[in-house]
């Protein structure tokens, strides 16, 4: 049992100190800020202007959900717009994270 509480406590992370990274970009745009703040998680990484590694957004969820399409990647924000990644490949900026292309999806899907 005493693995077990270790395992749950290397998880925990510090979503304020996240949240504060965010607010300091310089080159992100308030509005993407915004969305940024409400999905990030535990691998999310803010640094030169962009975000990598937040959850997916509700309306890319739900294109992706209705339609069976791949889900493999993380979301990332920059000052161009929403795009997924993988720690191998990422899709061009989109100004709305449902304008991601299913083309995109299934390359980047493939990648990870």
């Amino acid at each position: 049992m005493k693995h077990l509480k270790y395992f749950k406590e290397s998880f925990e992370f510090d979503k304020n100190e996240k949240i504060n990274k965010i607010k300091n970009l310089k080159k992100l745009p308030k509005e993407y800020k915004e969305v940024a703040y409400k999905l990030v998680q535990y691998i999310t990484h803010a640094e030169n202007g962009k975000v990598t590694g937040l959850s997916l957004h509700p309306d890319l969820k739900k294109k992706i959900d209705e339609n069976g399409y791949p889900s493999g990647f993380s979301m990332g924000v920059d000052k161009n717009g929403y795009f997924i990644h993988t720690h191998r490949a990422r899709s061009k900026s989109h100004p709305k994270p449902d304008g991601i292309t299913v083309k995109e999806m299934k390359f980047i899907d493939s990648t990870g």
